[in-house]
């Protein structure tokens, strides 16, 4: 017989095995984006030799290991602005046929 058990999702995560080389550097961005509360934004620089979509890639999935919702934008002087969502994005349904 199969042995279930439920566990908390940032234990399970922290157990993986096959976890990215790119895990490890995500923490400050993880970090950041934890602590971030509504009503704040947060501003990065690009390091050197850094592109805005690899930034903008880091972000996203660092975003996505502490489970909150962002927004980003790029600012007039070239730096990434990151939000928190107000409310999720509405995915539109099937289409209805004309009559």
């Amino acid at each position: 017989m199969q042995r279930i058990t439920t566990v908390g999702l940032v234990e399970a995560r922290n157990r993986l095995r096959g976890k990215g080389a790119g895990y490890e550097s995500r923490a400050p961005y993880r970090e950041a984006i934890a602590n971030l509360s509504d009503g704040r934004m947060l501003e990065l620089e690009l390091d050197t030799g850094e592109s805005m979509r690899a930034l903008r890639m880091n972000i996203a999935r660092a975003a996505k290991e502490v489970n909150r919702p962002i927004s980003t934008g790029v600012s007039g002087e070239g730096t990434l602005l990151v939000w928190l969502q107000d409310k999720p994005k509405q995915k539109r349904g099937p289409r209805k046929p004309k009559a």
